[in-house]
C-alpha cells in the first residue's frame, strides 16, 4: 500500500527538478503506527528506470549563507577544528556544498529561518526574481545571467528632467566642470558648484530661494548616507524636488520626499520589514523602524502640539499644550513605511555600483509591507473614507475610471504579484482581447492603421464587454496585439473581519492555507467529481480565461458546475492553469485575541495542515480597534478584569482573551442627513455612482447633500455626496459594520485595510495606495496649514510672526489662493509664498518700528546677496565656480551639507540676552557666534579687495596668498565687477 501511494504521488507531481522531487501525501487515507512511520525515514524505491530515496527536506536546498561568514559567527557554527564549514570548502576547493552533519542542531532550529532560501540545486531561477541584496553584477557574471549576455540593448529612462548627453563631449559620465572627468577636487564639491551658479546667475531667484528654504525643512544629512561626501547627482536629484514644486503643491513634495532613496536612508526606513513578515520568516516579532513616521509628523507636516489657525498652541483645561500624536500613532504609521526598497540599478547615472540606486524612486515590496489596519490621528483608520473592494461594480475594468498601464512585450505585472508559472501542457493562457473588443480599440489607439500605445490609459466612460471579457471577474494583465497592459484597480479597502469565510489553499494542500472573503476574487476554482467531497484531486474549469485569473467563491461554483463538477476540500489540483490559491468548499472560523490594552490579533481556524503564520493562533500582529465600551479582559492580567467577558471568551495562558466573532451591517441614516452628520458618522467610502448601471441609483437632493438611493429607498447601499471643509467632494456609504464577540455585549467597528491578508493578493498597488492615504491624512490635518505657514514665514519674513499674519498665510495654503494668485487647490505653495511676501503682516511700514518684527539673515543667503548684488564675474575664462566657497568650514552653512535632520538651526531657538528675556525666537542666532561672524566679515572684505580667493581668510580655497594686493585678481576665480559711480 505504501509503495502504491508513493508511486501515485510521484507520478502526479509536476516537480521537474533533476535531482530532488518534493511530494506531499494526501491528508486523508490509511493511518500508520509511529514505529512504521519511523521506518520510512530511509525508504528507497524503484519507479520505472529511476531510483528514489527519501532525504532531508533541505537536501540540496540552495541558501545565501553570507550571514554565516561573519566573524561574530551569528549562525553558531562549529569552528572548533579551525576550518570554517562555509568559507573553507569554497575558498580551498571551490566546493559550494555545505555539510551540516556534526553541526549543532541550533543552526537549523534557530538560525535557518534567518537565511534566504533561493531554491534547490537544479531549479531555474530568474535573475530578476532573486532577493534584492543578491541582484548583483558579480552574481550575474558568476552564473552567466542570460539577461546580460549578447549584444542586445534596452532603453533606460533617465532621471526626471535630466538633460540629454552631448556625445561631442566624449564619455557620458556625470560631469559639470567643463568637459573633463578626472578632477582633483572632491566630487561632492560639484553639487556645491551647481548650487552657487544657480544662486548667482539664475533668473528665477524667488523659486530658487523657495527651493533652498524647503530643503531646510526636509533636511538630509550627508554624514549618514552611502556616498554622502563623494556624490553629486543623487543630491541634485533630491534638491530638484523643491525646485520643481516650489510653486506647486505641497502634497507632491511630501510624496516625492517619501519615495526618495536619500530620505529613506537618512531616516532609516529603507528595507524596513513588517513585524508580521519577520514573525512569518523568523518566528520573532520586531516593530517597524519608527524614524520617518515620527519626523514626517514632527518636522514635515503637523508639529508636536495642536495649533489654532493662527499658529498659537491649543491648550487643554489645565492650560497645557495638547500633543498632536503619541508613540502609539508613531508605531502605527511606521508600519505604513515597511517594504520600501531601492529600484533596480541602471547604467546611466553617476554611480557605477550595480547594486545601488539612489536616484530613482523607491518601490514597495508588498511581501515586506505590513498587511494589518493602521489607526490614524483622529480616532479612525488610514483606510477610512475609501470604498470597499467588495462594492466594486461588476467588471470594473470596463467602467469609467478604469486605468491601464503599459508593460511592453512582457506579461509580468508591476502592480501586483503573479506567483509562479503554471505547468501547462500547451502554451500559457493569457487574457488576449478579441478583435471586436472596444477595450482593445481604446488601448491600441490606432492612427493610420498602426497602434500608438500610451503609457497610461484611463477609461472616460463605461464600455460593453466582448466575448471572454464577459467571463472575467477582475482583469490583471491583458494582451493587445503583441503588447501587454496591466489593469490598475481603483484604490479600495477590505474590511478585515467578514462572515461566511472559506478556506483557500495551494495546488498542494500541504502549503499554508488561509481564509478568504467569498465575495472577493481572491482565488481560482478547484473542481472535483461529484459525491461525498469528490476524489480530492481537482482540476480547473476547462474554459478558464487566463492562468492567473481569480474569481469569487460564487463564480468558482458556477464554473465547476458547468464542467459537471463541484468544489471540494482537495489534496491536489492538477492540469493546466494550476498556480496560486484555489477555493475549497471548507468553511473557516474567524476569531480574535484581545490583549490587556484592548488591541486585537486576527486568528483563522480551518481544517488545514498549516494555517498561515500571520493568522495562526500564535501570531503577535495586534492592532488597535475602537471598542463600543468595555472589552473582554483576562482577570489574571489586571485587577478588575471581567473573566474574559464573563466567560464568553477563553483566557490565554500568556495573557489576554480568545474570542469568536461575527459581523453585522446596518444603515446609519433612514432619511436625508446634514453634511456634518455624513462626515462625522460615516466611515466607508463609495465609488462614483456613475460607474454603475444607469438604473442602479435614483437621486434625492438635500441642503449640501446628494443622496443616491438604490431601489428608491434609504438603505445600507445608499451613497451620500457632500463637500468637506477642504473643498473635497466625498462619497460616503450609508453603512456601518460592527464586529461582535459572539454571545456577548462586546463589539467594535470593523477595521479597513488596503492590504489583503493573503500574501498572494498583496500588491504594490495597494501598498502605494496606503502610503498615499497616510500622506493625505497628514496633509489635510488641521495643523498642517498653520504649521507650514509659520515655518515658511520664519524663513522669508520674520522670526516671530503675528498670529493674524500666520492665519492669513494658512488661509492661502488651504484655499490655494492669495488674491488672484494660486491654483485654487489646497496646499498650493505659490499662493502660500505670495501671502508671505505680500500680506500686510510683512509689508506694512508700521512694522519697521516694531522691535518684535524681522529676523537675522542666515549666513549663506547674506553672502550670496552680496556676491550677486555686486555682480560677481568669473575670471580667467572659467565657466563654473569650481568649489571655491568653503562655506561649511567658514560660516557653517552650505547647501547639501546639513549637520542634522533639524537643519542648521531650530525654529524654536531663543537666544540669550534681551531677545531671550523677551521670549523672542531667533533660529538664525544659532549661527551668529563670534568666530562665524568674523569669518563672514573676512570673507566679504576679501572678496571686495582681492576677488574670490584665499587672501586674508577669503572665501576661496588653496594656500596661495603671494598676490594678495588690493585690486590684484591674478589668483581669484571671480571678482566683484560692480563699479557704478555715485556723486553727491
Amino acid at each position: 500500500q505504501t509503495y502504491n501511494v508513493l508511486s501515485s504521488v510521484l507520478r502526479q507531481t509536476q516537480d521537474d527538478n533533476s535531482f530532488v522531487r518534493d511530494i506531499v501525501f494526501p491528508s486523508n487515507g490509511a493511518s500508520c503506527s509511529a514505529d512504521y512511520a519511523d521506518s520510512l525515514e530511509e525508504v528507497s524505491m524503484i519507479l520505472g528506470n529511476q531510483c528514489f530515496k527519501r532525504v532531508h527536506p533541505e537536501h540540496l536546498s540552495v541558501f545565501d549563507l553570507t550571514l554565516c561568514t561573519r566573524e561574530e559567527n551569528p549562525c553558531t557554527l562549529d569552528l572548533s577544528n579551525g576550518d570554517h564549514p562555509v568559507k573553507s570548502p569554497l575558498d580551498n576547493d571551490g566546493n559550494a556544498f555545505f555539510d551540516y552533519q556534526g553541526q549543532d542542531n541550533v543552526f537549523w532550529d534557530d538560525q535557518l529561518s534567518r537565511l534566504t532560501k533561493i531554491g534547490r540545486l537544479g531549479d531555474t531561477i530568474m535573475f530578476k526574481d532573486l532577493p534584492n541584496n543578491m541582484r548583483l553584477a558579480k552574481v550575474a557574471n558568476r552564473f552567466n545571467d542570460k539577461t546580460s549576455q549578447g549584444q542586445s540593448y534596452v532603453v533606460v529612462c533617465g532621471s526626471r528632467n535630466e538633460v540629454a548627453n552631448d556625445p561631442s563631449l566624449g564619455d557620458f559620465g556625470f560631469e559639470i566642470i567643463e568637459h573633463f572627468q578626472n578632477v582633483d577636487i572632491n566630487p561632492a564639491a560639484h553639487r556645491e558648484s551647481v548650487f552657487f551658479m544657480i544662486a548667482l546667475e539664475a533668473r528665477d531667484q524667488l523659486r530658487q530661494l523657495m527651493a533652498w528654504q524647503l530643503s531646510q525643512l526636509f533636511a538630509i544629512v550627508p554624514l549618514v548616507l552611502t556616498g554622502g561626501w563623494d556624490h553629486t547627482e543623487n543630491f541634485l536629484n533630491y534638491y530638484d524636488i523643491f525646485v520643481r514644486h516650489g510653486f506647486g503643491n505641497f502634497v507632491n513634495i511630501l510624496r516625492e520626499v517619501t519615495f526618495n532613496p536619500l530620505m529613506a536612508e537618512n531616516l532609516t526606513f529603507q528595507d524596513s520589514k513588517s513585524g508580521s513578515y519577520l514573525f512569518e520568516t523568523t518566528g520573532s516579532y520586531t516593530h517597524a523602524d519608527e524614524n520617518y513616521a515620527r519626523e514626517l509628523m514632527q518636522l514635515f507636516t503637523i508639529g508636536v502640539f495642536l495649533l489654532n489657525d493662527d499658529g498659537t498652541k491649543m491648550l487643554n483645561e489645565n492650560g497645557e499644550p495638547i500633543p498632536t500624536f503619541s508613540n502609539d500613532e508613531v508605531m502605527s504609521f511606521a508600519r505604513v513605511f515597511t517594504g520600501f526598497v531601492q529600484s533596480q540599478p541602471r547604467g546611466n547615472f553617476e554611480e557605477n555600483d550595480s547594486s545601488w540606486n539612489a536616484i530613482d524612486e523607491l518601490i514597495v515590496d508588498p511581501i515586506y509591507h505590513d498587511k494589518f489596519p493602521k489607526h490614524d490621528l483622529t480616532g479612525g483608520y488610514i483606510g477610512d473614507g475609501y470604498p470597499l473592494c467588495v462594492d466594486l461594480p461588476s467588471r470594473m475594468f470596463l467602467r469609467k475610471g478604469a486605468t491601464y498601464r503599459l508593460l511592453g512585450d512582457s506579461p509580468r505585472p508591476h502592480a501586483f504579484i503573479d506567483e509562479g508559472t503554471p505547468m501547462n501542457d500547451g502554451p500559457a493562457r493569457v487574457f488576449e482581447l478579441g478583435e471586436n473588443s472596444r477595450l482593445r480599440e481604446i488601448l491600441c489607439n490606432s492612427v493610420n492603421g498602426s497602434c500608438q500605445f500610451q503609457m497610461t490609459v484611463t477609461l472616460d466612460s463605461n464600455i460593453e464587454c466582448d466575448t471572454k471579457e464577459c467571463q472575467v471577474d477582475e482583469a490583471r494583465v491583458l494582451k493587445v496585439h503583441d503588447v501587454y497592459y496591466e489593469y490598475i484597480r481603483p484604490p479600495c479597502v477590505e474590511q478585515v473581519f467578514f462572515n461566511d469565510s472559506k478556506k483557500v489553499t495551494y495546488k498542494n494542500s500541504f502549503r499554508h492555507s488561509s481564509c478568504a472573503n467569498p465575495l472577493l476574487p481572491h482565488a481560482a476554482e478547484a473542481c472535483c467529481t461529484e459525491g461525498n467531497g469528490g476524489t480530492l484531486t481537482a482540476t480547473r474549469y476547462t474554459e478558464y480565461v487566463f492562468d492567473h485569473e481569480r474569481v469569487n467563491f460564487s463564480a468558482a461554483n458556477v464554473r465547476c458546475s458547468r464542467d459537471g463538477l463541484s468544489q471540494c476540500d482537495f489534496n491536489f489540483v492538477q492540469g493546466d492553469g494550476v498556480v496560486g490559491l484555489h477555493w475549497t468548499n471548507s468553511a473557516c472560523q474567524i476569531a480574535i485575541k484581545v490583549n490587556p490594552e484592548g488591541k486585537v490579533a486576527i486568528v483563522y481556524e480551518a481544517m488545514a495542515n498549516i494555517i498561515h503564520p500571520n493568522v495562526h493562533k500564535d501570531n503577535m500582529n495586534y492592532f488597535k480597534v475602537y471598542w463600543n465600551g468595555d472589552f473582554p479582559r483576562n482577570s489574571l492580567d489586571e485587577n478588575g478584569g471581567n473573566s474574559c467577558g464573563n466567560g464568553e471568551c477563553s483566557p490565554l495562558e500568556d495573557g489576554g482573551c480568545f474570542c469568536y466573532i461575527e459581523v453585522d451591517e446596518e444603515a446609519v441614516f433612514s432619511k436625508m442627513p446634514r453634511t456634518d452628520e455624513v462626515l462625522s458618522k460615516l466611515y466607508i467610502g463609495a465609488y462614483d455612482p456613475l460607474t454603475y448601471n444607469d438604473d442602479m441609483f435614483s437621486k434625492e437632493f438635500g441642503e449640501g447633500v446628494i443622496a443616491y438611493l438604490a431601489g428608491g429607498a434609504y438603505s445600507s447601499s445608499t451613497v451620500f455626496e457632500v463637500e468637506d471643509s477642504f473643498g473635497r467632494v466625498r462619497l460616503m456609504k450609508n453603512s456601518i459594520e460592527t464586529v461582535r464577540v459572539k454571545n456577548s455585549e462586546y463589539s467594535f467597528r470593523n477595521a479597513p485595510s488596503f492590504m489583503s491578508l493573503l500574501n498572494e493578493e498583496s500588491a504594490e498597488r495597494d501598498a502605494l495606495n496606503e502610503v498615499n492615504a497616510l500622506v493625505d491624512h497628514l496633509l489635510y490635518h488641521q495643523n498642517t496649514a498653520p504649521f507650514i505657514a509659520s515655518r515658511l514665514i520664519q524663513r522669508f519674513a520674520t522670526s516671530n510672526p503675528d498670529p493674524i499674519y500666520v492665519s492669513s498665510v494658512a488661509k492661502s495654503f488651504r484655499t490655494g489662493k492669495y488674491g488672484s494668485l494660486g491654483s485654487g487647490k489646497y496646499g498650493d505653495l505659490a499662493a502660500t509664498v505670495s501671502a508671505i511676501l505680500l500680506d500686510p503682516g510683512s509689508q506694512s511700514a508700521v512694522l519697521d518700528a516694531d522691535p518684535y518684527h524681522g529676523s537675522i539673515r542666515e549666513p549663506l543667503t547674506k553672502a550670496l546677496h552680496v556676491l550677486r548684488s555686486m555682480e560677481i564675474k568669473l575670471e580667467n575664462g572659467k565657466k563654473v565656480l569650481e568649489n571655491h566657497f568653503p562655506f561649511t568650514e567658514r560660516i557653517f552653512q552650505m547647501a547639501h551639507s546639513f549637520p542634522s535632520v533639524f537643519s542648521f538651526f531650530l525654529p524654536e531657538n531663543i537666544p540669550s540676552g534681551r531677545p531671550g528675556e523677551a521670549e523672542l525666537t531667533s533660529p538664525e542666532a544659532m549661527l551668529t557666534d563670534m568666530p562665524k561672524i568674523i569669518n563672514m566679515l573676512n570673507g566679504l572684505f576679501s572678496a571686495i579687495k582681492y576677488g574670490v580667493s584665499r587672501c586674508n581668510n577669503g572665501f576661496g580655497r588653496g594656500d596661495n596668498e603671494s598676490n594678495c594686493q588690493e585690486g590684484n585678481f591674478t589668483d581669484a576665480v571671480a571678482r566683484l565687477s560692480f563699479d557704478s559711480q555715485f556723486s553727491d
